[in-house]
């Protein structure tokens, strides 16, 4: 039986993609014009994104499956 390890699971499903890809949490916030600490906020359940924000954030982290479903609430007008 394979065992996962107790840091596993504390991992968010967030940061889990973006350490998969390579990226940092600088580079992740500054490509989709999120604040750093309010970006890792985000990671560990302390704060929430819009839906602009996420939509952004799915498209640097090559989310496109999300992004194509937040498509059609977002607000600015830059992503249609």
């Amino acid at each position: 039986m394979q065992t996962v390890s107790t840091s596993a699971l504390n991992i968010s499903p967030l940061r889990a993609v973006r350490v998969e890809r390579g990226m940092t949490l600088r580079h992740t916030a500054q490509c989709s014009g999120i604040d750093p600490g309010y970006l890792s906020k985000v990671e560990r359940g302390q704060k929430q994104l819009s839906i602009d924000s996420l939509y952004r954030l799915a498209v640097v982290l090559e989310l496109g499956e999300l992004a194509d479903l937040l498509k059609p609430y977002l607000h600015s007008r830059d992503a249609a």
